[in-house]
């Protein structure tokens, strides 16, 4: 399951107050203690959520040996629910009213809205006694891999819900917190390594284009939420490195002296920021390389999810990101050693995966050490009259029968 084998996706999260030193046995017993079966009083919403051992959706084993790998916890979560569907709930109160017309005909009025309550009530007996007798009860699991080593837990969901539940029950289980390790998160915990922290707090986002309204509005409205968000930054890295990749290099360096070799593939998604020109999907072998990707970008629209193909130290990834989450899917490993074996493939898909979050960080950071420095403004006028070339503000793009474009 999950992140020993097929394609991975995650989103991420670093463990407040640190990873346990010991992964024995008491480790496993906190997982065994919390495991989905457990709770003998159901959410209010009809939820158990629980720890699953790793290996399938029925998995609640969890001992070091099986679920330690490399410094790493692989477990998972799962969530179950008993819920109705709302269009079954609806047939039963149409039926159950039907059923009582049949003794009232021609109710009116007060009569009718008593009539209609009684069928209400009935419906949702009846859907409660299915309810206890587990015909509407859904199971569904997500993987998890812990990362001891770096205090970053890898997660298979990008979904609100799945994540407040894992944030809920791990902070129950281990006294600690998860923070998601967003764009903005990572800029900060990169500023603050370098002793620049200053310089996220006081940023606002880059103005690529000018407004259409020219009054030098610079917000992106889906980070405007939080004021202290500064996930827009994950946004202008996919921008950059569309940039950096079509007019500069193919390769990007990193601050580790690799090297990671880049192209963006399948897909690009871009939405304005300032919510007047709507979505525009890209889908080509070569998205960023069609006309209509580059208009869209000149009338303001930022990258919210890009397909790319990244090969650093012989290991080629190919993933879809979204660039505010820092998140990955759909990621398709390198193929395991024809000689790694039993455990040894395990591990081997373990510091896959590692390899992989590592060279997203790296791609990103390039991105950061040019955003906070003073070369910034240079390259954001070079990107200014890059996106200012032959483009056409307000066009929707033209699609060319090598792509298909959808723009909402």
């Amino acid at each position: 399951m999950g992140f020993l084998a097929g394609s991975v996706s995650f989103s991420r999260f670093r463990v407040v107050g640190g990873s346990p030193k010991r992964l024995d046995d008491n480790l496993m017993e906190k997982f065994r203690a919390q495991a989905v079966g457990k709770q003998r009083v159901m959410r209010s919403d009809r939820e158990e959520v629980g720890w699953i051992g790793g290996r399938h959706l029925l998995d609640r084993e969890f001992d070091a040996e099986k679920n330690v790998i490399l410094e790493c916890l692989h477990f998972g979560l799962r969530i179950d629910s008993n819920k109705v569907p709302p269009d079954i709930l609806r047939a039963y109160v149409q039926m159950e009213l039907d059923a009582l017309r049949k003794h009232a005909d021609g109710a009116k009025g007060a009569a009718f809205a008593k009539l209609k309550k009684a069928a209400m009530q009935a419906a949702r007996d009846r859907a409660e006694q299915e309810v206890k007798e587990g015909r509407y009860r859904s199971q569904k699991q997500f993987p998890i891999l812990w990362d001891t080593r770096t205090d970053v837990l890898y997660y298979g969901s990008t979904s609100a819900t799945a994540i407040e539940r894992l944030q809920s029950l791990f902070r129950d289980t281990f006294e600690k917190r998860l923070e998601p390790i967003t764009a903005g998160a990572a800029a900060y915990e990169f500023a603050e390594k370098s002793g620049i922290e200053r310089r996220v707090e006081s940023m606002r986002p880059a103005r690529f284009v000018p407004h259409p309204d020219g009054n030098g509005h610079t917000e992106v409205f889906w980070s405007t939420k939080d004021p202290s968000s500064r996930d827009y930054l994950g946004n202008e890295f996919a921008l950059w490195l569309w940039y950096t990749l079509g007019e500069e290099s193919e390769n990007v360096t990193l601050s580790d002296s690799t090297e990671a070799a880049v192209v963006i593939v399948k897909q690009l998604a871009l939405e304005c920021p300032w919510a007047q020109f709507g979505r525009a999907v890209m889908t080509a072998e070569g998205p960023a390389r069609l006309a209509e990707s580059r208009v869209a970008a000149g009338t303001g629209k930022l990258p919210r999810k890009l397909g790319m193909i990244v090969t650093r130290q012989g290991s080629q990834y190919e993933f879809i990101l979204t660039p505010e989450s820092l998140a990955v899917s759909g990621a398709i490993l390198p193929p395991v050693s024809e000689e790694a074996e039993g455990r040894e493939r395990l591990e081997e898909r373990v510091e896959q995966v590692r390899h992989l979050g590592e060279t997203v960080d790296l791609l990103y950071h390039a991105f950061l050490g040019r955003r906070l420095s003073s070369e910034w403004q240079a390259d954001l006028e070079r990107m200014a009259a890059w996106l200012g070339g032959g483009k056409s503000r307000g066009t929707a793009p033209v699609v060319t029968p090598e792509s298909e474009s959808v723009v909402v």
